[in-house]
């Protein structure tokens, strides 16, 4: 019972921050049905978590959105949600570290202009930096390291889908820095990618 309610609870707070880390609308995903397979690692959570989106698109403006996401651990493990939250403009984990990124909205939009070695001040004064291409789960991606002056002691690694619609970034890492040493926190990847063609 305490799993199927933290599989409720997971998937209603995933539900509402998925439109800020997507990195397509979903009339951007061909007829057919898209699958992407994430991995999410926590520093609180014993073994990864792996959730699964599928989109199908008909081709007449309806979408059927699909997820599942699949969590073991101890009892106290679940009760934490799976171990993160998507907010609003927020990726936060059950230690209690955040990291916004709401000043990487614009990069978003424009992720085709970005160019490899190329550093971008954001309005909020944060950098994004070290952009360099790389293919996750067969999807060309540009990454880079995202820094806040708010901040200093965290940053955050986003990779932007260039070569296929995903609905979440495929690579999102959130490290803190501990007696002068990056700890990754939370991580998710994208780990599986495929397409298979027609009305669903």
């Amino acid at each position: 019972m305490k799993r199927m309610a933290c599989l409720a609870a997971g998937l209603f707070v995933l539900s509402i921050g998925l439109g800020l880390f997507g990195q397509a609308e979903l009339e951007v995903f061909p007829v057919g049905t898209t699958t992407m397979v994430y991995r999410i690692t926590s520093e609180e959570m014993s073994e990864p978590q792996t959730l699964e989106l599928i989109v199908t698109a008909y081709g007449d403006g309806r979408y059927t959105l699909k997820m599942l996401t699949e969590q073991t651990g101890t009892e106290d493990e679940l009760a934490t949600g799976f171990g993160f939250i998507f907010g609003s403009a927020r990726v936060s984990s059950g230690a209690g570290h955040d990291v916004s990124y709401t000043s990487l909205e614009a990069l978003m939009d424009q992720r085709n202009r970005l160019q490899e070695g190329q550093d971008y001040l954001l309005p909020d004064g944060g950098l994004f930096k070290d952009i360099v291409g790389a293919t996750i789960a067969s999807v060309w991606c540009l990454e880079g390291t995202f820094e806040s002056p708010d901040e200093p002691d965290a940053r955050m690694t986003v990779a932007f889908a260039l070569s296929h619609p995903v609905y979440i970034s495929p690579r999102i890492r959130a490290e803190e820095l501990r007696e002068g040493e990056w700890v990754e926190t939370f991580a998710l990847e994208l780990i599986e990618y495929t397409f298979v063609e027609g009305g669903g």
